[in-house]
């Protein structure tokens, strides 16, 4: 951790969620309140909305539908795609919602989450379902 005549502070942080941060020690706790009660929801909604979507997935699992369709794969995918989306962008909003709420001082947090590796994770799981896919209608054309 470096300090600076001001009271800033610039850490590299690895074990914890955030891999940088740049800190200014007169950024207040209210600051950091308000920030929280913006984000949120924003949290809240972005979160839901991709556990309402992976939960439709689930139910056709549970119907007995094939997960080798092509929708069943591009669902799949944008729920990765928003997964990954969220988690990179959620810490740069609250760092700037941050900075615009605060008097003085300044504030940036960036880390990734687990979110980012199942976002991964599913985008690769997409992936191998669409070459399923090409897979099952290669050996439907050759019977």
């Amino acid at each position: 951790m470096l300090f600076t005549e001001s009271g800033a502070s610039f850490t590299v942080k690895t074990p914890e969620n955030a891999f940088v941060t740049f800190n200014d020690s007169r950024v207040t706790e209210a600051d950091h309140a308000f920030t929280s009660f913006i984000i949120a929801p924003l949290f809240l909604s972005a979160y839901s909305y991709i556990l309402f979507k992976g939960s439709f997935l689930f139910d056709r699992l549970a119907d007995g539908k094939t997960p080798f369709t092509y929708d069943f794969a591009e669902s799949v995918k944008w729920i990765s795609f928003f997964l990954i989306a969220f988690d990179i962008l959620l810490p740069l909003l609250y760092s700037l919602i941050v900075n615009l709420s605060a008097d003085r001082g300044f504030y940036f947090n960036f880390g990734l989450t687990s979110s980012f590796l199942v976002g991964l994770i599913l985008y690769i799981v997409s992936g191998v379902l669409k070459y399923g896919i090409s897979l099952q209608e290669l050996a439907d054309d050759t019977v």
